[in-house]
C-alpha cells in the first residue's frame, strides 16, 4: 500500500515508524482492556479461547453453563468504584 503513494519514492526514511501513533494505540489498547470498555477491550471470547489452549490459567477460562458461555472477570480489570479520588 505504501509503495503506491506518490511521495514514497522520494521519502528518505521509508521504514520510519510514527512513534506517537504507536504509543497512542498501545496505551488505548491497554487502557481499554484494563478498564473493560465494552466493544474496545482486547479481552474477548477469542482471547479467552486462546487462554484455554496456550495458558495454564483456569481462573480466567470460559465457563460453559448449558447453552450460555460466561467470561469470568479477570484479575487485571479494575472496578469502577476504584476510580474515585479522595
Amino acid at each position: 500500500m505504501f509503495w503506491q503513494l506518490p511521495y514514497w519514492k522520494t521519502n528518505l526514511l521509508c521504514h520510519n515508524l510514527d512513534i506517537m501513533h504507536i504509543e497512542n494505540n498501545v496505551f488505548e489498547n491497554i487502557f481499554n482492556t484494563v478498564m473493560d470498555v465494552k466493544g474496545k477491550t482486547k479481552d474477548n471470547i477469542k482471547a479467552r479461547l486462546d487462554v484455554a489452549l496456550f495458558c495454564n490459567r483456569k481462573n480466567i477460562e470460559l465457563v460453559y453453563d448449558g447453552s450460555r458461555v460466561a467470561k469470568p472477570r479477570a484479575s487485571f480489570v479494575l472496578e469502577k468504584n476504584a476510580l474515585v479520588y479522595k
